[in-house]
Protein backbone atom coordinates (compact mmCIF):
# COMPACT_ATOMS: atom_id res chain seq x y z
CA UNK A 1 0.00 0.00 0.00
CA UNK A 2 1.45 3.34 -1.06
CA UNK A 3 1.19 6.38 1.29
CA UNK A 4 -1.50 8.76 0.18
CA UNK A 5 -2.22 6.72 -2.87
CA UNK A 6 -3.64 3.32 -3.79
CA UNK A 7 -2.61 -0.25 -3.24
CA UNK A 8 -2.43 -2.19 -6.49
CA UNK A 9 -2.75 -5.96 -6.94
CA UNK A 10 -2.89 -8.16 -9.98
CA UNK A 11 -4.14 -11.67 -10.66
CA UNK A 12 -3.22 -13.83 -13.62
CA UNK A 13 -4.35 -17.37 -14.44
CA UNK A 14 -2.26 -20.48 -13.93
CA UNK A 15 -2.09 -23.69 -15.95
CA UNK A 16 -3.47 -24.47 -18.36
CA UNK A 17 -4.79 -21.06 -19.26
CA UNK A 18 -3.96 -17.39 -19.41
CA UNK A 19 -3.64 -14.87 -16.58
CA UNK A 20 -5.74 -12.17 -15.01
CA UNK A 21 -5.82 -9.42 -12.38
CA UNK A 22 -8.72 -8.64 -10.08
CA UNK A 23 -11.04 -6.02 -8.61
CA UNK A 24 -14.20 -5.86 -6.54
CA UNK A 25 -17.50 -3.99 -6.07
CA UNK A 26 -20.51 -3.95 -3.73
CA UNK A 27 -23.90 -5.40 -4.54
CA UNK A 28 -27.04 -5.15 -2.45
CA UNK A 29 -29.10 -8.28 -1.98
CA UNK A 30 -32.36 -6.69 -2.97
CA UNK A 31 -30.82 -5.60 -6.25
CA UNK A 32 -29.38 -9.01 -7.03
CA UNK A 33 -32.55 -11.04 -6.50
CA UNK A 34 -34.18 -9.63 -9.62
CA UNK A 35 -31.12 -10.03 -11.81
CA UNK A 36 -30.85 -12.90 -14.24
CA UNK A 37 -28.63 -11.83 -17.09
CA UNK A 38 -27.04 -14.31 -19.46
CA UNK A 39 -23.63 -13.01 -20.48
CA UNK A 40 -20.39 -14.52 -21.71
CA UNK A 41 -19.05 -14.72 -18.19
CA UNK A 42 -22.11 -16.65 -16.90
CA UNK A 43 -25.46 -16.17 -15.21
CA UNK A 44 -26.33 -14.51 -11.95
CA UNK A 45 -29.06 -16.80 -10.69
CA UNK A 46 -31.23 -15.65 -7.81
CA UNK A 47 -31.76 -19.24 -6.66
CA UNK A 48 -28.02 -19.89 -6.21
CA UNK A 49 -27.63 -17.98 -2.95
CA UNK A 50 -27.48 -20.55 -0.20
CA UNK A 51 -24.01 -21.18 1.17
CA UNK A 52 -22.43 -17.71 1.10
CA UNK A 53 -21.79 -17.36 4.82
CA UNK A 54 -20.16 -20.76 5.42
CA UNK A 55 -18.22 -20.77 2.17
CA UNK A 56 -16.91 -17.21 2.59
CA UNK A 57 -15.80 -17.80 6.18
CA UNK A 58 -14.09 -21.10 5.38
CA UNK A 59 -12.39 -19.65 2.30
CA UNK A 60 -11.02 -16.71 4.25
CA UNK A 61 -9.79 -18.95 7.06
CA UNK A 62 -7.93 -21.08 4.55
CA UNK A 63 -6.37 -18.03 2.98
CA UNK A 64 -5.30 -16.63 6.34
CA UNK A 65 -3.13 -19.70 6.86
CA UNK A 66 -0.96 -18.63 3.96
CA UNK A 67 -0.50 -15.03 5.12
CA UNK A 68 -2.27 -11.72 4.84
CA UNK A 69 -0.27 -10.04 2.09
CA UNK A 70 -2.54 -9.51 -0.90
CA UNK A 71 0.22 -9.36 -3.47
CA UNK A 72 1.91 -12.59 -2.40
CA UNK A 73 -1.04 -14.96 -1.97
CA UNK A 74 -1.84 -17.79 -4.39
CA UNK A 75 -5.32 -19.19 -3.89
CA UNK A 76 -7.35 -22.15 -5.09
CA UNK A 77 -11.02 -21.22 -5.13
CA UNK A 78 -14.22 -23.25 -5.05
CA UNK A 79 -15.97 -23.05 -8.40
CA UNK A 80 -19.42 -24.58 -8.38
CA UNK A 81 -21.31 -21.75 -6.63
CA UNK A 82 -18.93 -18.80 -6.53
CA UNK A 83 -21.73 -16.43 -7.63
CA UNK A 84 -23.46 -17.35 -4.39
CA UNK A 85 -21.03 -14.96 -2.73
CA UNK A 86 -23.03 -12.05 -4.10
CA UNK A 87 -26.53 -13.34 -3.47
CA UNK A 88 -26.95 -12.74 0.27
CA UNK A 89 -28.19 -9.58 2.00
CA UNK A 90 -24.66 -8.84 3.18
CA UNK A 91 -23.22 -9.15 -0.32
CA UNK A 92 -20.23 -6.96 -1.01
CA UNK A 93 -20.58 -6.29 -4.72
CA UNK A 94 -22.79 -3.55 -6.17
CA UNK A 95 -23.92 -3.57 -9.80
CA UNK A 96 -26.27 -1.22 -11.59
CA UNK A 97 -29.43 -3.00 -12.71
CA UNK A 98 -30.11 -0.51 -15.45
CA UNK A 99 -26.62 -0.84 -16.87
CA UNK A 100 -27.08 -4.61 -17.17
CA UNK A 101 -30.16 -4.33 -19.32
CA UNK A 102 -29.15 -5.17 -22.87
CA UNK A 103 -29.49 -2.06 -25.07
CA UNK A 104 -31.24 -2.10 -28.37
CA UNK A 105 -28.17 -0.69 -30.08
CA UNK A 106 -25.66 -2.85 -31.91
CA UNK A 107 -23.02 -2.56 -29.21
CA UNK A 108 -21.24 -5.90 -28.71
CA UNK A 109 -21.88 -8.05 -25.65
CA UNK A 110 -18.17 -8.05 -24.76
CA UNK A 111 -18.15 -4.26 -24.69
CA UNK A 112 -21.08 -4.30 -22.27
CA UNK A 113 -19.30 -6.79 -20.01
CA UNK A 114 -16.10 -4.75 -20.00
CA UNK A 115 -18.00 -1.53 -19.33
CA UNK A 116 -19.91 -3.00 -16.38
CA UNK A 117 -16.82 -4.62 -14.85
CA UNK A 118 -14.89 -1.36 -15.09
CA UNK A 119 -17.67 0.33 -13.08
CA UNK A 120 -17.48 -2.18 -10.23
CA UNK A 121 -16.37 -1.34 -6.69
CA UNK A 122 -15.56 -4.04 -4.15
CA UNK A 123 -15.09 -4.04 -0.38
CA UNK A 124 -12.06 -6.37 -0.22
CA UNK A 125 -9.56 -8.15 -2.41
CA UNK A 126 -11.06 -11.51 -1.36
CA UNK A 127 -14.37 -10.55 -2.92
CA UNK A 128 -12.50 -9.34 -6.00
CA UNK A 129 -10.74 -12.67 -6.29
CA UNK A 130 -13.98 -14.61 -5.87
CA UNK A 131 -15.71 -12.50 -8.51
CA UNK A 132 -12.97 -12.93 -11.10
CA UNK A 133 -12.61 -16.63 -10.33
CA UNK A 134 -16.36 -17.03 -10.94
CA UNK A 135 -16.01 -15.16 -14.18
CA UNK A 136 -13.10 -17.42 -15.15
CA UNK A 137 -15.08 -20.53 -14.30
CA UNK A 138 -17.99 -19.52 -16.51
CA UNK A 139 -15.66 -18.74 -19.40
CA UNK A 140 -13.37 -21.76 -19.12
CA UNK A 141 -10.05 -20.53 -17.73
CA UNK A 142 -8.18 -20.40 -14.45
CA UNK A 143 -6.64 -17.49 -12.51
CA UNK A 144 -3.81 -16.82 -10.07
CA UNK A 145 -2.27 -14.01 -8.08
CA UNK A 146 0.20 -11.98 -10.06
CA UNK A 147 3.42 -12.28 -8.07
CA UNK A 148 3.70 -16.05 -8.42
CA UNK A 149 5.99 -17.35 -11.19
CA UNK A 150 4.94 -15.10 -14.03
CA UNK A 151 5.32 -16.11 -17.65
CA UNK A 152 6.91 -19.30 -18.91
CA UNK A 153 9.49 -21.60 -17.36
CA UNK A 154 13.15 -20.87 -17.91
CA UNK A 155 14.58 -22.44 -21.07
CA UNK A 156 17.07 -24.50 -19.02
CA UNK A 157 14.13 -26.28 -17.47
CA UNK A 158 12.80 -27.29 -20.88
CA UNK A 159 15.63 -29.64 -21.82
CA UNK A 160 16.06 -33.33 -21.06
CA UNK A 161 19.61 -32.80 -19.88
CA UNK A 162 19.88 -33.75 -16.22
CA UNK A 163 16.30 -35.03 -16.09
CA UNK A 164 15.45 -38.71 -15.78
CA UNK A 165 11.72 -38.21 -16.15
CA UNK A 166 9.62 -36.91 -19.01
CA UNK A 167 9.39 -33.13 -18.98
CA UNK A 168 6.21 -31.64 -17.60
CA UNK A 169 4.01 -30.06 -20.24
CA UNK A 170 3.98 -26.25 -20.45
CA UNK A 171 0.89 -24.49 -19.14
CA UNK A 172 2.02 -20.82 -19.09
CA UNK A 173 1.44 -18.91 -22.32
CA UNK A 174 2.27 -15.22 -21.69
CA UNK A 175 -1.39 -14.46 -21.16
CA UNK A 176 -2.91 -11.06 -21.76
CA UNK A 177 -6.20 -11.48 -19.88
CA UNK A 178 -6.13 -9.85 -16.46
CA UNK A 179 -8.09 -7.82 -13.95
CA UNK A 180 -6.32 -5.16 -11.88
CA UNK A 181 -7.87 -3.61 -8.80
CA UNK A 182 -6.66 -0.75 -6.61
CA UNK A 183 -7.62 0.45 -3.17
CA UNK A 184 -9.27 3.84 -2.86
CA UNK A 185 -8.09 4.79 0.61
CA UNK A 186 -10.47 7.71 0.96
CA UNK A 187 -13.60 5.64 0.34
CA UNK A 188 -12.14 2.39 1.66
CA UNK A 189 -13.22 0.37 -1.40
CA UNK A 190 -11.44 -1.40 -4.20
CA UNK A 191 -12.08 -0.37 -7.80
CA UNK A 192 -11.22 -1.89 -11.15
CA UNK A 193 -8.29 -0.13 -12.78
CA UNK A 194 -7.74 -2.39 -15.78
CA UNK A 195 -9.62 -5.29 -17.32
CA UNK A 196 -8.42 -7.27 -20.34
CA UNK A 197 -10.39 -10.24 -21.67
CA UNK A 198 -8.16 -11.37 -24.55
CA UNK A 199 -6.90 -14.94 -24.31
CA UNK A 200 -3.89 -16.51 -26.01
CA UNK A 201 -5.14 -20.09 -25.75
CA UNK A 202 -8.22 -22.26 -26.21
CA UNK A 203 -10.75 -21.96 -23.40
CA UNK A 204 -11.84 -25.09 -21.51
CA UNK A 205 -15.27 -26.62 -22.01
CA UNK A 206 -17.80 -27.03 -19.18
CA UNK A 207 -16.71 -30.63 -18.54
CA UNK A 208 -13.05 -29.54 -18.34
CA UNK A 209 -13.45 -26.54 -16.03
CA UNK A 210 -13.59 -28.61 -12.79
CA UNK A 211 -9.98 -29.69 -13.45
CA UNK A 212 -8.58 -26.15 -13.79
CA UNK A 213 -6.30 -25.04 -10.97
CA UNK A 214 -8.23 -22.16 -9.42
CA UNK A 215 -11.52 -24.11 -9.46
CA UNK A 216 -10.28 -26.97 -7.28
CA UNK A 217 -10.60 -26.23 -3.57
CA UNK A 218 -11.60 -28.35 -0.59
CA UNK A 219 -13.79 -26.40 1.80
CA UNK A 220 -13.47 -26.67 5.54
CA UNK A 221 -16.60 -28.77 6.07
CA UNK A 222 -15.53 -31.06 3.22
CA UNK A 223 -12.11 -31.44 4.84
CA UNK A 224 -13.79 -32.66 8.04
CA UNK A 225 -15.83 -35.17 6.02
CA UNK A 226 -12.71 -36.47 4.29
CA UNK A 227 -10.78 -36.87 7.53
CA UNK A 228 -13.72 -38.67 9.15
CA UNK A 229 -13.94 -41.07 6.22
CA UNK A 230 -10.19 -41.63 6.36
CA UNK A 231 -10.37 -42.44 10.06
CA UNK A 232 -13.11 -44.98 9.29
CA UNK A 233 -10.78 -46.68 6.80
CA UNK A 234 -12.51 -45.56 3.60
CA UNK A 235 -10.13 -45.49 0.66
CA UNK A 236 -9.49 -42.23 -1.15
CA UNK A 237 -11.09 -43.25 -4.45
CA UNK A 238 -14.21 -44.30 -2.52
CA UNK A 239 -14.27 -40.90 -0.79
CA UNK A 240 -14.41 -39.15 -4.15
CA UNK A 241 -17.16 -41.49 -5.32
CA UNK A 242 -19.20 -40.48 -2.24
CA UNK A 243 -18.83 -36.78 -3.05
CA UNK A 244 -19.71 -37.33 -6.71
CA UNK A 245 -22.81 -39.27 -5.69
CA UNK A 246 -23.84 -36.41 -3.39
CA UNK A 247 -23.31 -33.69 -6.05
CA UNK A 248 -24.63 -35.74 -9.02
CA UNK A 249 -21.53 -35.16 -11.16
CA UNK A 250 -17.82 -34.56 -10.65
CA UNK A 251 -18.06 -30.88 -11.59
CA UNK A 252 -20.30 -30.16 -8.60
CA UNK A 253 -17.80 -31.46 -6.05
CA UNK A 254 -15.39 -28.51 -6.30
CA UNK A 255 -12.18 -30.54 -6.24
CA UNK A 256 -10.63 -33.66 -7.77
CA UNK A 257 -9.19 -36.89 -6.44
CA UNK A 258 -5.75 -35.30 -6.57
CA UNK A 259 -6.74 -32.76 -3.90
CA UNK A 260 -7.95 -35.56 -1.61
CA UNK A 261 -4.65 -37.40 -1.97
CA UNK A 262 -2.74 -34.20 -1.20
CA UNK A 263 -4.90 -33.42 1.83
CA UNK A 264 -4.54 -36.93 3.28
CA UNK A 265 -0.76 -36.85 2.70
CA UNK A 266 -0.55 -33.43 4.38
CA UNK A 267 -2.54 -34.59 7.41
CA UNK A 268 -0.44 -37.74 7.62
CA UNK A 269 2.73 -35.64 7.74
CA UNK A 270 1.23 -33.65 10.60
CA UNK A 271 0.80 -36.90 12.54
CA UNK A 272 4.45 -37.81 12.08
CA UNK A 273 6.44 -34.68 13.00
CA UNK A 274 8.98 -36.70 14.98
CA UNK A 275 8.99 -39.88 12.92
CA UNK A 276 6.67 -42.82 12.45
CA UNK A 277 7.96 -45.04 15.26
CA UNK A 278 8.21 -42.18 17.78
CA UNK A 279 4.63 -41.14 16.99
CA UNK A 280 3.42 -44.74 17.34
CA UNK A 281 5.07 -45.02 20.77
CA UNK A 282 3.51 -41.67 21.72
CA UNK A 283 0.07 -43.00 20.76
CA UNK A 284 0.64 -45.99 23.05
CA UNK A 285 1.69 -43.73 25.91
CA UNK A 286 -1.46 -41.62 25.51
CA UNK A 287 -3.57 -44.78 25.53
CA UNK A 288 -1.88 -45.78 28.77
CA UNK A 289 -2.82 -42.45 30.35
CA UNK A 290 -6.48 -42.86 29.43
CA UNK A 291 -6.64 -46.57 30.28
CA UNK A 292 -4.48 -47.55 33.29
CA UNK A 293 -4.90 -51.23 32.37
CA UNK A 294 -3.57 -50.65 28.87
CA UNK A 295 -0.35 -52.62 28.38
CA UNK A 296 2.44 -52.01 25.91
CA UNK A 297 6.14 -52.77 25.66
CA UNK A 298 8.65 -52.04 22.94
CA UNK A 299 12.32 -52.52 22.24
CA UNK A 300 14.76 -50.43 20.22
CA UNK A 301 17.82 -51.61 18.33
CA UNK A 302 21.34 -50.22 18.76
CA UNK A 303 20.64 -47.37 16.34
CA UNK A 304 17.53 -46.35 18.25
CA UNK A 305 15.08 -47.75 15.69
CA UNK A 306 11.93 -49.56 16.76
CA UNK A 307 12.70 -53.26 16.77
CA UNK A 308 9.52 -54.76 18.21
CA UNK A 309 6.37 -53.67 20.02
CA UNK A 310 3.42 -55.39 21.67
CA UNK A 311 0.22 -53.83 23.03
CA UNK A 312 -3.23 -54.77 24.34
CA UNK A 313 -5.98 -52.82 26.07
CA UNK A 314 -7.97 -53.63 29.20
CA UNK A 315 -10.82 -55.23 27.23
CA UNK A 316 -8.40 -57.57 25.46
CA UNK A 317 -6.90 -58.63 28.77
CA UNK A 318 -10.38 -59.29 30.17
CA UNK A 319 -11.32 -61.29 27.05
CA UNK A 320 -8.20 -63.44 27.42
CA UNK A 321 -9.13 -64.15 31.02
CA UNK A 322 -12.51 -65.47 29.81
CA UNK A 323 -11.70 -67.00 26.42
CA UNK A 324 -7.93 -67.58 26.40
CA UNK A 325 -8.01 -71.39 26.26
CA UNK A 326 -6.90 -71.44 22.62
CA UNK A 327 -4.41 -68.86 21.34
CA UNK A 328 -4.06 -68.27 17.61
CA UNK A 329 -1.41 -66.16 15.89
CA UNK A 330 0.94 -66.09 12.92
CA UNK A 331 3.43 -63.68 11.38
CA UNK A 332 2.95 -64.28 7.66
CA UNK A 333 1.25 -60.97 6.93
CA UNK A 334 3.40 -57.90 6.28
CA UNK A 335 1.18 -54.86 5.83
CA UNK A 336 3.37 -51.78 6.22
CA UNK A 337 5.99 -49.93 4.21
CA UNK A 338 8.81 -51.37 6.33
CA UNK A 339 7.90 -55.02 5.75
CA UNK A 340 7.50 -55.54 9.50
CA UNK A 341 5.33 -58.60 10.28
CA UNK A 342 1.96 -57.76 11.79
CA UNK A 343 1.07 -60.35 14.47
CA UNK A 344 -2.41 -60.28 16.02
CA UNK A 345 -3.15 -62.60 18.96
CA UNK A 346 -6.73 -63.82 18.68
CA UNK A 347 -9.06 -66.46 20.06
CA UNK A 348 -12.64 -67.69 20.08
CA UNK A 349 -15.32 -66.10 22.27
CA UNK A 350 -18.51 -67.67 23.63
CA UNK A 351 -20.30 -66.88 20.36
CA UNK A 352 -17.61 -68.77 18.42
CA UNK A 353 -16.47 -65.48 16.88
CA UNK A 354 -13.04 -63.91 16.70
CA UNK A 355 -11.92 -61.97 19.77
CA UNK A 356 -8.71 -59.94 20.11
CA UNK A 357 -6.13 -60.57 22.82
CA UNK A 358 -3.34 -58.27 21.62
CA UNK A 359 -1.18 -57.23 18.70
CA UNK A 360 2.49 -56.88 17.84
CA UNK A 361 4.84 -55.65 15.14
CA UNK A 362 8.40 -56.97 14.88
CA UNK A 363 11.33 -56.16 12.62
CA UNK A 364 12.52 -59.76 12.20
CA UNK A 365 11.31 -63.32 12.63
CA UNK A 366 14.07 -64.87 14.72
CA UNK A 367 13.70 -67.21 17.65
CA UNK A 368 14.90 -64.46 20.01
CA UNK A 369 12.16 -62.10 18.78
CA UNK A 370 9.42 -64.71 19.24
CA UNK A 371 10.68 -65.62 22.70
CA UNK A 372 10.49 -61.95 23.72
CA UNK A 373 7.04 -61.66 22.16
CA UNK A 374 5.60 -64.69 23.96
CA UNK A 375 7.13 -63.70 27.28
CA UNK A 376 5.74 -60.18 26.90
CA UNK A 377 2.32 -61.57 26.03
CA UNK A 378 2.31 -63.72 29.18
CA UNK A 379 3.36 -60.75 31.31
CA UNK A 380 0.46 -58.74 29.95
CA UNK A 381 -1.91 -61.61 30.82
CA UNK A 382 -0.59 -62.14 34.37
CA UNK A 383 1.26 -65.31 33.33
CA UNK A 384 -1.92 -67.18 32.46
CA UNK A 385 -1.02 -70.00 30.07
CA UNK A 386 -3.31 -71.03 27.20
CA UNK A 387 -4.26 -74.69 26.87
CA UNK A 388 -3.29 -74.84 23.20
CA UNK A 389 -1.71 -72.72 20.48
CA UNK A 390 -2.23 -72.64 16.70
CA UNK A 391 0.45 -71.01 14.53
CA UNK A 392 2.00 -71.22 11.08
CA UNK A 393 4.89 -73.55 10.36
CA UNK A 394 7.70 -71.05 10.98
CA UNK A 395 10.66 -72.92 12.49
CA UNK A 396 11.75 -70.04 14.73
CA UNK A 397 8.25 -69.74 16.12
CA UNK A 398 8.04 -73.48 16.83
CA UNK A 399 11.33 -73.33 18.80
CA UNK A 400 10.17 -70.27 20.75
CA UNK A 401 6.91 -71.98 21.75
CA UNK A 402 8.82 -75.03 22.94
CA UNK A 403 10.93 -72.77 25.14
CA UNK A 404 8.26 -70.44 26.54
CA UNK A 405 5.17 -72.74 26.44
CA UNK A 406 6.63 -76.23 26.81
CA UNK A 407 3.51 -77.82 28.35
CA UNK A 408 1.00 -76.27 25.94
CA UNK A 409 -0.55 -78.18 23.03
CA UNK A 410 0.72 -76.82 19.73
CA UNK A 411 -0.48 -77.47 16.22
CA UNK A 412 0.41 -76.08 12.81
CA UNK A 413 -2.34 -74.37 10.85
CA UNK A 414 -3.91 -76.83 8.40
CA UNK A 415 -4.41 -74.04 5.86
CA UNK A 416 -0.66 -73.59 5.52
CA UNK A 417 -0.18 -77.34 5.23
CA UNK A 418 -2.81 -77.52 2.46
CA UNK A 419 -1.03 -74.73 0.64
CA UNK A 420 2.38 -76.42 0.89
CA UNK A 421 1.22 -79.91 -0.02
CA UNK A 422 -0.24 -78.62 -3.29
CA UNK A 423 3.19 -77.24 -4.12
CA UNK A 424 5.08 -80.46 -3.40
CA UNK A 425 2.72 -83.36 -4.09
CA UNK A 426 1.00 -84.53 -7.24
CA UNK A 427 -2.74 -84.09 -7.57
CA UNK A 428 -3.31 -87.85 -7.19
CA UNK A 429 -1.53 -87.91 -3.83
CA UNK A 430 -3.47 -85.07 -2.17
CA UNK A 431 -6.50 -87.10 -1.11
CA UNK A 432 -4.40 -89.71 0.66
CA UNK A 433 -2.32 -87.05 2.40
CA UNK A 434 -5.50 -85.37 3.66
CA UNK A 435 -6.54 -88.60 5.40
CA UNK A 436 -3.31 -88.43 7.40
CA UNK A 437 -3.94 -84.76 8.17
CA UNK A 438 -7.58 -84.86 9.23
CA UNK A 439 -8.65 -88.42 10.16
CA UNK A 440 -7.87 -89.56 13.67
CA UNK A 441 -6.37 -93.02 14.09
CA UNK A 442 -3.92 -94.61 16.47
CA UNK A 443 -0.32 -93.47 16.22
CA UNK A 444 0.71 -96.98 15.17
CA UNK A 445 -1.75 -96.96 12.29
CA UNK A 446 -0.50 -93.55 11.21
CA UNK A 447 3.12 -94.71 11.18
CA UNK A 448 2.21 -97.64 8.96
CA UNK A 449 0.20 -95.46 6.55
CA UNK A 450 2.87 -92.77 6.45
CA UNK A 451 5.69 -95.14 5.53
CA UNK A 452 3.55 -96.68 2.81
CA UNK A 453 2.58 -93.22 1.50
CA UNK A 454 6.13 -91.80 1.52
CA UNK A 455 7.43 -94.91 -0.24
CA UNK A 456 4.94 -94.45 -3.09
CA UNK A 457 5.25 -90.66 -3.41
CA UNK A 458 8.92 -90.14 -2.69
CA UNK A 459 10.92 -88.46 -5.45
CA UNK A 460 13.73 -85.95 -5.83
CA UNK A 461 11.16 -83.18 -5.63
CA UNK A 462 9.29 -84.44 -2.56
CA UNK A 463 11.91 -86.26 -0.46
CA UNK A 464 13.12 -83.19 1.48
CA UNK A 465 9.61 -81.89 2.13
CA UNK A 466 8.32 -85.29 3.28
CA UNK A 467 11.28 -85.58 5.66
CA UNK A 468 10.52 -82.17 7.18
CA UNK A 469 6.83 -82.96 7.55
CA UNK A 470 7.58 -86.25 9.29
CA UNK A 471 9.80 -84.51 11.82
CA UNK A 472 6.92 -82.12 12.60
CA UNK A 473 4.25 -84.85 12.61
CA UNK A 474 3.25 -84.24 16.24
CA UNK A 475 2.22 -80.68 15.23
CA UNK A 476 -0.15 -81.54 12.38
CA UNK A 477 -1.16 -85.23 12.32
CA UNK A 478 -4.67 -85.81 13.71
CA UNK A 479 -3.54 -89.03 15.42
CA UNK A 480 -1.20 -87.04 17.69
CA UNK A 481 -3.57 -84.14 18.37
CA UNK A 482 -6.80 -85.83 19.40
CA UNK A 483 -6.13 -85.28 23.11
CA UNK A 484 -5.64 -81.53 22.68
CA UNK A 485 -8.21 -78.84 23.44
CA UNK A 486 -8.89 -76.95 20.18
CA UNK A 487 -12.52 -75.71 20.35
CA UNK A 488 -13.03 -77.19 16.91
CA UNK A 489 -10.28 -75.07 15.31
CA UNK A 490 -7.61 -76.57 13.06
CA UNK A 491 -6.20 -73.45 11.44
CA UNK A 492 -5.44 -69.82 12.22
CA UNK A 493 -8.39 -68.63 10.13
CA UNK A 494 -9.39 -66.39 13.04
CA UNK A 495 -6.16 -64.46 12.65
CA UNK A 496 -6.50 -64.46 8.87
CA UNK A 497 -10.05 -63.09 9.05
CA UNK A 498 -8.86 -60.14 11.14
CA UNK A 499 -6.03 -59.39 8.74
CA UNK A 500 -8.26 -59.70 5.69
CA UNK A 501 -10.59 -57.17 7.31
CA UNK A 502 -7.66 -54.83 7.83
CA UNK A 503 -6.45 -55.42 4.28
CA UNK A 504 -9.65 -53.92 2.90
CA UNK A 505 -8.51 -50.54 4.22
CA UNK A 506 -4.74 -50.76 4.14
CA UNK A 507 -1.90 -51.36 1.73
CA UNK A 508 1.80 -52.14 1.77
CA UNK A 509 2.71 -48.42 1.88
CA UNK A 510 0.97 -47.59 5.13
CA UNK A 511 2.87 -46.27 8.13
CA UNK A 512 2.94 -47.83 11.58
CA UNK A 513 0.56 -45.12 12.76
CA UNK A 514 -1.86 -46.02 9.94
CA UNK A 515 -1.69 -49.66 10.93
CA UNK A 516 -2.35 -48.92 14.60
CA UNK A 517 -5.34 -46.71 13.84
CA UNK A 518 -6.87 -49.17 11.37
CA UNK A 519 -6.21 -52.07 13.74
CA UNK A 520 -8.20 -50.22 16.40
CA UNK A 521 -11.01 -49.65 13.89
CA UNK A 522 -11.09 -53.39 13.21
CA UNK A 523 -11.18 -54.13 16.95
CA UNK A 524 -14.12 -51.75 17.35
CA UNK A 525 -16.02 -53.59 14.60
CA UNK A 526 -15.30 -56.97 16.18
CA UNK A 527 -16.50 -55.78 19.58
CA UNK A 528 -19.59 -54.25 18.02
CA UNK A 529 -20.44 -57.66 16.55
CA UNK A 530 -19.83 -59.28 19.93
CA UNK A 531 -22.18 -56.83 21.64
CA UNK A 532 -24.85 -57.56 19.03
CA UNK A 533 -24.44 -61.31 19.65
CA UNK A 534 -24.71 -60.70 23.40
CA UNK A 535 -27.95 -58.82 22.82
CA UNK A 536 -29.36 -61.63 20.68
CA UNK A 537 -28.42 -64.23 23.29
CA UNK A 538 -29.97 -62.28 26.19
CA UNK A 539 -33.17 -61.26 24.41
CA UNK A 540 -34.12 -64.50 22.65
CA UNK A 541 -34.18 -68.27 23.10
CA UNK A 542 -33.56 -70.93 20.42
CA UNK A 543 -36.48 -73.18 19.51
CA UNK A 544 -36.19 -76.88 20.52
CA UNK A 545 -36.81 -79.21 17.59
CA UNK A 546 -35.43 -82.63 18.56
CA UNK A 547 -36.92 -85.41 20.61
CA UNK A 548 -34.78 -84.29 23.56
CA UNK A 549 -36.85 -81.15 24.14
CA UNK A 550 -36.28 -80.98 27.90
CA UNK A 551 -32.52 -81.05 27.38
CA UNK A 552 -32.74 -78.39 24.68
CA UNK A 553 -34.89 -76.11 26.84
CA UNK A 554 -32.49 -76.43 29.78
CA UNK A 555 -29.44 -75.83 27.59
CA UNK A 556 -31.00 -72.84 25.79
CA UNK A 557 -30.94 -70.89 29.08
CA UNK A 558 -27.22 -71.57 29.58
CA UNK A 559 -25.59 -71.76 26.15
CA UNK A 560 -25.23 -68.95 23.64
CA UNK A 561 -27.13 -69.58 20.38
CA UNK A 562 -23.93 -70.55 18.52
CA UNK A 563 -23.09 -73.30 21.02
CA UNK A 564 -26.74 -74.34 21.40
CA UNK A 565 -27.08 -74.99 17.68
CA UNK A 566 -23.94 -77.14 17.73
CA UNK A 567 -25.56 -79.30 20.41
CA UNK A 568 -28.84 -79.34 18.51
CA UNK A 569 -27.08 -80.62 15.39
CA UNK A 570 -25.54 -83.45 17.43
CA UNK A 571 -28.94 -84.31 18.89
CA UNK A 572 -30.41 -84.44 15.39
CA UNK A 573 -27.71 -86.90 14.41
CA UNK A 574 -28.55 -89.04 17.42
CA UNK A 575 -32.23 -89.06 16.42
CA UNK A 576 -31.25 -90.41 13.02
CA UNK A 577 -29.46 -93.38 14.58
CA UNK A 578 -31.07 -96.78 14.97
CA UNK A 579 -30.36 -98.84 18.07
CA UNK A 580 -29.38 -102.32 16.91
CA UNK A 581 -27.93 -103.83 20.06
CA UNK A 582 -27.54 -102.82 23.70
CA UNK A 583 -24.71 -104.28 25.79
CA UNK A 584 -24.56 -103.97 29.53
CA UNK A 585 -21.43 -103.69 31.63
CA UNK A 586 -21.60 -107.34 32.76
CA UNK A 587 -21.55 -108.56 29.16
CA UNK A 588 -25.25 -109.40 28.96
CA UNK A 589 -27.48 -108.09 26.18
Amino acid sequence: MKPGGSDCSRIGRPPPTGGSEIGQSEMADEELTDIMVDMEFGELMKDCIEDWSDDENSDREDRSENGNEWDDLNFISECHNAYDYYGESDAETVLNDESLDAPDSGESQSSIIMSEIMKMTLTSHDVAYDFYNSYARDNGFSIRRNKVRQGKRDSKLLTEEGHSRRLRAETRCFYEAHLTVKLDQKRGVWYVERFEDKHSHMLAGPDEVPFLWSHRKIKEYQKHEIMSMGTAGIRIHDMMDCFISKHVWYGGVGFTRHEIYNLCAKEKRKLLPKGDATTAIGIMASRKQRDPSFFFEYKLDKEGHLNRMFWCDSQSRHDYEDFGDVLVFDSTYKMNRYGMPFIPFVGLNNHRKTTIFGCAVVSDETEETYVWLLQTFLRSMCQKMPKSVITDADTAMIKAIREVLPDVWHRICTWHIEKNMKMHLSHKSLKEFRTLLYYSTSTTTFEERWHAFSKRCQSEKTVAWLRRMYKKRRLWVAAYLTEGFWLGMKSNQRSESLKSCLHLHLDSEMTLVDMILQYENAVVRIRENEARDDCTASQSLPVPVTSSRKLEIAVSHVFTPANFYMLQDDLNKIDDMEIVEIKLGDGSQ
